[in-house]
């Protein structure tokens, strides 16, 4: 219960804070990217090739370079997931296309694909845009998953005290 309860608050705090969370998660990213290279480097192989150590100090270079500058990180995780959502909408307007004739539901999948590219495009050339975007979708991310478990917690209990009631029950036909 506790958990659901915190996660509830969480997605308040990221609903509200869109571009701190964007930094949050470049400042992740770029760290996680270091510490692989990092750990590449350490990685005591004898039998290691030059060019596992060339693309574990690239890596690590890469990873700083991510932290230092979170602005740039934020930008390139911005376009990267605004490429994904313009192929997503480009390959669900075409499939679209193609049913709309065959079933209902075509023009639909059109509509849908259009609107996330045209998103797309707007989160690609502009970072608040992205932000509040990305935020927005980490953020129901996290409420539903907060409300799930919310609702696990209850349902256990409820669950519990059937069980107990249906051991006493039986204890006492003894």
């Amino acid at each position: 219960m506790l958990q659901g309860i915190l996660l509830i608050i969480l997605s308040i705090y990221i609903f509200q804070n869109p571009v701190a969370v964007l930094t949050g998660i470049s400042l992740w990213f770029g760290l996680v990217v270091l510490a692989t290279g990092l750990s590449g480097i350490i990685a005591d192989k004898p039998e290691r090739e030059g060019t596992s150590l060339f693309w574990s100090i690239l890596t690590a270079a890469l990873g700083l370079l991510m932290v230092l500058h979170l602005i740039a990180t934020m930008k390139i995780l911005t376009v990267i997931f605004g490429l994904w959502m313009l192929v997503t909408g480009v390959v669900l307007a075409q499939s679209g296309w193609s049913l709309k004739r065959k079933k209902s539901f075509g023009w639909a999948m059109v509509i849908a694909g259009v609107l996330s590219a045209v998103a797309a495009v707007m989160m690609t050339f502009n970072v608040g845009t992205a932000a509040i975007s990305i935020t927005t979708l980490f953020g129901l991310q996290v409420l539903l998953t907060g409300i799930v478990l919310v609702l696990l917690s209850l349902g256990k209990k409820v669950v519990a005290g059937r069980v107990r009631d249906k051991i006493e029950s039986l204890k006492s036909g003894f």
